[in-house]
């Protein structure tokens, strides 16, 4: 049986340990609620380039651009793939890393040829140590995500894109479902676009969708421009949706060890008063038993 000292040595660890994970569940719960606010504020932009560009599909039905391809299906499995896979820096989040990783594999495998593209230390550790095709020269951490950050991310995989190093590109990420979750990873085609993917089926034309607008110098580059904008909105929110995602699943872990650790305690605590009143009682009966003897000797 241990000894006094030794639980409540254990105790002031497990103590200890608890701080630690309290204070990561209260820094992942500010973490998730920023970076949800400033998604939130950049919504709107994002959703005006979205009807603008179904303006211009409204106005020139037969518009082409490099980003645009319908006949491209998800079960075609020639040419070569790129994935860009949204992880977390570490772990202590439950299985956040893990769904998205599978996800990802899952999509490799269906792949005769495929390049990968790693936002998050995690997956980079991961990937590498696995021996996977992965773009050396592309390692984005996911500390915090942010507009500029979308911006380089798309900007490194539309030159990949254009100079022919792949003829998809998919992402996978985490979708936030909402309270404390790890959300559902998943992945989407990326580039090129299907005109479908911006008038979804059984919903309304917006009001003024077929106003003829002048574009300078042409309807095809300003469709280009307006893509590649629309591009670094749905990376951004890809990002901000695994981080939230992540950050949700590490305080619903936390709050688990926290759980976990007030249990502990708990049984730690009624262990050390069972030790501590037995050696009492022993000290007790010691001592009745040497005054006894004392007595004994007396009469």
């Amino acid at each position: 049986m241990p000894s006094t000292k030794e639980i409540k040595n254990r105790i002031k660890s497990v103590g200890d340990t608890q701080k630690i994970t309290n204070a990561m569940y209260l820094i992942s719960s500010t973490k998730m609620r920023r970076a949800r606010k400033e998604a939130e504020e950049t919504k709107p932009y994002f959703n005006l380039l979205r009807r603008e560009i179904r303006r211009m599909f409204a106005v020139e039905g037969d518009v082409t651009s490099r980003y645009l391809d319908s006949s491209v299906d998800e079960a075609v499995t020639g040419g070569r793939n790129g994935i860009l896979v949204i992880t977390g820096d570490k772990g202590l989040a439950g299985s956040y890393n893990q769904m998205v990783i599978k996800d990802a594999e899952a999509l490799m495998e269906k792949s005769d040829d495929y390049k990968l593209y790693i936002v998050g230390d995690y997956g980079w550790r991961y990937f590498r140590t696995h021996g996977a095709d992965v773009c050396e020269s592309f390692g984005h951490s996911m500390n915090q995500p942010s507009l500029a950050m979308a911006r380089d991310i798309t900007r490194e995989l539309l030159d990949e894109f254009d100079d022919g190093v792949f003829d998809r590109l998919y992402v996978c990420y985490t979708e936030f479902s909402g309270g404390m979750s790890a959300g559902n990873a998943m992945h989407d085609r990326l580039i090129p676009f299907d005109k479908d993917d911006f008038v979804p089926e059984g919903e309304e034309t917006d009001e003024n969708a077929a106003t003829v607008f002048e574009y300078e110098p042409d309807v095809k580059t300003v469709l280009e421009r307006i893509m590649q904008s629309y591009l670094v909105g749905y990376v951004y929110s890809a990002l901000v949706n695994s981080y939230s995602s992540e950050q949700s699943a590490r305080m619903m872990a936390m709050d688990a060890a926290n759980d976990n650790a007030s249990e502990l305690l708990a049984e730690l605590k009624l262990e050390y008063n069972h030790v501590r009143q037995n050696a009492i009682t022993q000290e007790i009966t010691e001592i009745s038993s040497g005054a006894r003897s004392l007595r004994s000797k007396n009469s």
